[in-house]
């Protein structure tokens, strides 16, 4: 029976002598102290016990490869790569023991990169990117501290084109930050957190490559996958990440040397060279995950929201700007479908008129579900993003065709909708007109937030049937129908505080519609200044009124939250409703046992007095309780 060869580290020889040595025990053992020397006096198929580092065990696991060795391997204080490769080690006393008893070896794949063991990860790209990235695991000062390293590089440094060759010849151009290697992902906090682990080893290695477009997208990345403790990954990757799955991957660059780090080992190469030797190394004592048949391995290439084509050339050897213009070829649809709705047609005429109808008549009858019914099918919302998409981009013509589109929709509404209030022999407001008579910042909120909303919905295929929530939200088509109905009264109050409520519902969705495409790149940030300025300057203009709404809204909350507080001796104050804050119009329901007399009443209206610090005009409802 062969002697086992335990090649220890001569650096830790006494630890080995008084820590390791005694647990072989009375095994048939020749220890062999390694300091880098020739071992090819070793016979092929030699079983061998490894004490050794990192750096070591990496210069080692290739000429293990090929004598044919089986190796044991015996946790050291410099493995730290390692542990994770070969899983479920142990302490070195528990380690022994499996590797004393379990003659059988089982093999294991391997990593290789340019000729080079790969025990952990390899990164390819910028050093300075790559080396907080690869900190991740760290503690979370070190994380803190290493987000603003990341934060202040992405601002200095561009992409770079990489082309990429996988072993079924499928081809990938793309420009990217960085990229990781690993064959298991768990074997790198990066990978781990970017596209999971995985519960089986296959004889394939994983790339992940990081292609940031604009400083936001980078934050994105180190918001969501670096600064948390747990990250949840989701099947579906970023538009910055992609992923190759493959036994073999070689990488070039047009732009020059590649910098490459192989285990924390930096160099610099004309291409690299990576493959999976499959069940490569025969180990002993290991417990290794399910290993995948190679029948069912799938070669898989998830690189279809990376830059491509013509984008390519624009992003490399440039700072990455705050925000990425897109290319219009990646937008070409949301811009036709855009385009295609700032067209006035037959359809959209007669459902804006069935729409302002219904508004109407909804409005009357003070029926909620019958105005939630005029919102759905009023077709304003297009034509109004549209035009947002034409002040971004600085489009006369999409602006014209929107705008007036946009105007024969309003015409439409309130010429139909003053004729039906002539015909409606009703004068009564509403509860459902007089909501919509006193618009504050509130509406402007709903309006903004509605605006961010529709322009994502028409910018994201999967979304778009969203819009008709947008379209309750935001309500364009009523506040149109109770300015009609001014009209038809002759009555300006009615009409400019729903007209008010209508233009401030406009303004804030173009606004925000054009903030929001810009963000998502529709548009150079040169090009849009002016537009948003122009649309800016009008929000501010219609928030004038709404600023002095909110605040007296605001004041009627105060005055009635402190005439609650207050207490009446055998009268109870009910239905506090402040009619005007800057009269100190107040009404109320007086309850009590008895009838209530005119002292009763000045009592009170004293007591609120002294309270508010003003005098008010109080109308009270006297009601008996017995």
């Amino acid at each position: 029976m062969k002697k086992i060869i335990v090649l220890y580290d001569a650096e830790k020889a006494d630890t080995f002598e008084s820590d390791i040595k005694p647990l072989l025990g009375d095994a048939a053992c020749e220890f062999l102290a390694f300091e880098g020397q020739s071992l090819d006096a070793l016979s092929e198929g030699q079983k061998v016990l490894l004490w050794l580092g990192d750096a070591a065990l990496k210069s080692l696991l290739l000429i293990a490869v090929r004598q044919a060795w089986q190796i044991g391997v015996i946790p050291h204080p410099d493995m730290n790569r390692a542990l994770k490769l070969f899983r479920g080690l142990g302490t070195a006393e528990e380690a022994i023991a499996k590797i004393l008893s379990d003659p059988d070896p089982v093999t294991m794949d391997l990593m290789v990169c340019n000729q080079q063991c790969v025990l952990g990860s390899v990164m390819i790209g910028n050093p300075e990117v790559m080396m907080p990235a690869a900190l991740m695991d760290e503690n979370w000062w070190c994380k803190i501290k290493n987000f603003f390293v990341l934060l202040l590089s992405f601002r200095q440094t561009s992409l770079v084109s990489y082309q990429m060759t996988t072993e079924k010849e499928a081809q990938v151009n793309t420009a990217a930050l960085s990229m990781a290697l690993v064959y298991r992902p768990g074997n790198s906090e990066f990978t781990k957190r970017t596209i999971g682990e995985t519960e089986k080893d296959e004889a394939t290695l994983n790339a992940v490559i990081f292609s940031p477009r604009s400083i936001v997208e980078s934050l994105h990345f180190l918001w969501t996958k670096f600064l948390p403790k747990q990250v949840k990954t989701q099947e579906r990757l970023p538009s910055y990440l992609g992923h190759i799955k493959t036994a073999s991957l070689t990488v070039k660059s047009s732009s020059g040397l590649l910098n490459i780090s192989i285990d924390g080992e930096p160099f610099q190469a004309e291409a690299l060279n990576a493959k999976i030797e499959a069940d490569a190394l025969q180990t002993i004592g290991l417990v290794l995950p399910e290993k995948q048949p190679l029948s069912e391995q799938k070669e898989a290439v998830r690189v279809s929201n990376l830059p491509k084509g013509q984008v390519v050339k624009e992003l490399v050897n440039r700072p990455l700007s705050w925000i990425h213009h897109s290319d219009p070829e990646e937008v070409k649809e949301t811009f036709i479908a855009i385009h295609e709705n700032a067209q006035s047609s037959e359809s959209y005429k007669v459902l804006m008129v069935l729409s302002a109808l219904l508004a109407t008549v909804g409005l009357f009858a003070n029926a909620t579900p019958v105005i939630i019914g005029a919102m759905i099918l009023a077709p304003l919302m297009s034509p109004i993003i549209s035009l947002s998409m034409g002040v971004l981009r600085q489009n006369i013509e999409l602006i014209s065709t929107s705008g007036k589109t946009l105007l024969v929709g309003i015409g439409l509404a309130m010429v139909f909708g003053t004729v039906l209030t002539w015909l409606i022999p009703l004068t009564m407001i509403t509860p459902e007109i007089q909501a919509r008579l006193s618009p504050n910042l509130l509406d402007l909120g709903v309006a903004i937030f509605s605006g961010v909303a529709a322009a994502y919905a028409s910018a994201r295929s999967e979304v778009a049937k969203s819009l008709a929530g947008v379209a309750i939200a935001v309500a364009l088509v009523p506040p149109l129908g109770v300015a009609a109905i001014g009209i038809g009264w002759w009555d300006w109050p009615i009409f400019s505080g729903a007209f008010l409520l209508f233009l401030t519902n406009l303004v804030g969705i173009i606004l925000a519609a054009a903030a929001t495409f810009l963000m998502m790149g529709f548009s150079p940030f040169h090009l849009a200044k002016r537009g948003l300025l122009i649309a800016s300057v009008s929000v501010v203009l219609v928030s004038i009124p709404l600023v002095l709404a909110f605040n007296g809204l605001v004041e009627k909350q105060r005055i009635t939250t402190v005439l609650q507080q207050l207490v009446f001796e055998n009268i109870q104050v009910k239905d506090i409703r402040v009619i005007s804050n800057e009269d100190y119009i107040i009404a109320v329901k007086l309850m009590a046992n008895r009838i209530l007399q005119t002292d009763d009443i000045v009592a009170v209206k004293s007591k609120m007095e002294k309270e508010l610090g003003h005098a008010i005009l109080l109308e009270a409802q006297l009601v008996v309780v017995q």
